[in-house]
C-alpha cells in the first residue's frame, strides 16, 4: 500500500509539471488516419524498480481528436474533474502534445507511455485497461450503430440518433444513422459539445435489400456528458424561416462550416454509403443494396468483393 500511494504521489507530481509546462501552436498536418485518435486510458506508472496500477482511486483520460485538438482529463474518487486542452502532433515513434499538458508520448506496441522527471506513464485502449481489471466507464459500441471509429462522443451521437431520436418513427428492422461532426467543444466543465449534421434512415428488409421507408435530418449540437460519454441533451436548428437565425446561433463561428456540409448533397450521399455498408458488414447482415422509394437501389461497397 505504501508504494502505491507514494507512486501516486509522484504520478501527482509528474502532472503538475506537465500541466505547468505550457506550450503552443497547433498541428496543421492531416491527423484524420492516425491510429492514435480517440480515447486512452492511464493503466500503470513506474518509478524505477517500482511499478502500481492506476484506477482505483482516480482515472486519467487522454482524448485525441483529428483537429489536433485533444484533453487530458483526471477524475477522482469523489467525482470531481480536472480538464487540461491540448493539441498534439505526430513524431517519428509516437506524437507530442502541447497547451495546458506539454508531453512527449512513444508506441511501445502495446499502448502509449510517456517519461517525465524519471516517472513512466503507460496508457491503453478502454478495451485493454478493463481487461487488465481497470475501473473505467463502459463506452458505446459504435459498431452496433454503423460506427467503426474509437471516439467515443462521436459513438454517443450515433446511439442518439437510433435510440432516441428514430423511436419518434414507426417501427422498422433496423434505424442507421449518418453523422457528420463539425466541432467539438471540450471547455465545459460537465459536458462536451459535439455540432454537426446527423440524419436517421428507417429501413425494413426485403430480400438483399433495406428498403428506406422514413427519415429525417436534425442538424445541432449534441450535449454529451463526462461522466458516461451518453448525449443528456439535443439542440436542433429550427425548420423553415428560422432556419438561418438558428443555425448561427447553435454554430456560431462554425455556422459557414456546417453551412457548407449541410448543402454538399454529393459527401452526404458518400457519407450514407459508406455508413451503411459499415452497419451490414458489422452486423452480418446478408444485404447488397439500399433503395429510396421512387430511387434505384445502391450497391454497398462490400457487396463486389
Amino acid at each position: 500500500m505504501k508504494k502505491k500511494i507514494a507512486i501516486m504521489i509522484s504520478f501527482l507530481m509528474v502532472l503538475t509539471f506537465a500541466l505547468a509546462a505550457c506550450g503552443g501552436g497547433g498541428s496543421s498536418e492531416d491527423l484524420s488516419g492516425s491510429k492514435y485518435l480517440g480515447t486512452w486510458v492511464a493503466a500503470s506508472m513506474s518509478l524505477g524498480d517500482e511499478t502500481g496500477e492506476i484506477g482505483e482511486d482516480e482515472v486519467f483520460t487522454l482524448t485525441l481528436n483529428e483537429d489536433g485538438t485533444g484533453t487530458l482529463e483526471s477524475t477522482e474518487a469523489d467525482g470531481n474533474k480536472d480538464v487540461s486542452n491540448i493539441t498534439w502532433s505526430l513524431t517519428d515513434d509516437g506524437f507530442k502534445t502541447k497547451g495546458d499538458a506539454k508531453m512527449t508520448f512513444t508506441d511501445d506496441g502495446d499502448g502509449i507511455k510517456s517519461s517525465v522527471l524519471g516517472v513512466e506513464l503507460h496508457f491503453v485502449r478502454p478495451d485493454a485497461a478493463k481487461d487488465a481489471g481497470e475501473e473505467v466507464v463502459d463506452l458505446i459500441d459504435g459498431k452496433a450503430y454503423g460506427y467503426g471509429g474509437d471516439d467515443p462522443v462521436e459513438a454517443a451521437c450515433y446511439e442518439y440518433m437510433v435510440e432516441t431520436v428514430a423511436k419518434s418513427y414507426d417501427a422498422t428492422d433496423v434505424s442507421i444513422p449518418c453523422v457528420s461532426i463539425i466541432n467539438v467543444d471540450y471547455t465545459p466543465e460537465n459536458e462536451i459539445l459535439a455540432a454537426g449534421d446527423f440524419w436517421v434512415y428507417n429501413y425494413n428488409i426485403d430480400g438483399d435489400t433495406l428498403k428506406c421507408v422514413s427519415g429525417g435530418n436534425y442538424p445541432g449540437v449534441m450535449h454529451v456528458s463526462k461522466d458516461d460519454y451518453k448525449v443528456t441533451a439535443f439542440d436542433v436548428v429550427a425548420d423553415g424561416g428560422a432556419f438561418e437565425e438558428s443555425a448561427k446561433e447553435l454554430f456560431g463561428d462554425n455556422y459557414d462550416a456546417f453551412m457548407a456540409a449541410y448543402s454538399d448533397s454529393d459527401a452526404n450521399e458518400e457519407n450514407r454509403k459508406i455508413t451503411v455498408s459499415d452497419y451490414v458488414n458489422f452486423n452480418n447482415l446478408d444485404v447488397k443494396y439500399y433503395q429510396d422509394e421512387g430511387w434505384d437501389p445502391v450497391e454497398l461497397y462490400h457487396a463486389a468483393q
